[in-house]
């Protein structure tokens, strides 16, 4: 295949999501821990063709008035789509202090973080999420992806 000499646009638009909730703090920055238990996929790349990722953006939310507890939330980028993740199979990409933020869905507007890529992922890889502290009872930190698949 020829190499490309012009410009590559997504041809479907998409958009992934997750949700962090509970006691799932992970201490570690290496990307260690297991899919769906301490750490979260919020992201899958196309399986044939890769996709483009624009940004990130993360925001707390809570189903009663709650203070956010302070963490530190860090996006990998992994090989890995399921199971264990190992060192070799996912790189930290961006970490972002949060702070203790009150999140009450009704009185309250919260601030969001916005965290940008502007990559091609391989196709299948992921955009995986942690949390270092756990957090408080009834909050979450929610994450929407913004890109495209090719």
């Amino acid at each position: 295949m020829a190499q490309n000499t012009a410009p590559i646009f997504t041809l479907v638009p998409r958009t992934g999501f997750g949700t962090i909730t509970g006691n799932v703090g992970l201490a570690r920055s290496d990307g260690v821990g297991t899919i769906g238990t301490d750490i979260f996929s919020i992201f899958q790349a196309e399986a044939t063709d890769g996709s483009y990722v624009s940004k990130v953006r993360i925001s707390a939310a809570a189903t009663t008035p709650t203070t956010m507890t302070a963490s530190v939330i860090r996006l990998y980028i992994s090989s890995a789509t399921s199971g264990a993740v190992t060192a070799t199979t996912a790189v930290l990409y961006q970490e972002v202090n949060v702070a203790a933020i009150p999140a009450s869905n009704a009185t309250n507007g919260t601030n969001y973080y916005e965290i940008p890529f502007d990559i091609a992922l391989p196709p299948s890889y992921t955009i995986l999420a942690s949390i270092h502290a756990n957090l408080a009872a009834n909050t979450r930190w929610q994450f929407l992806v913004f890109g495209g698949d090719y």
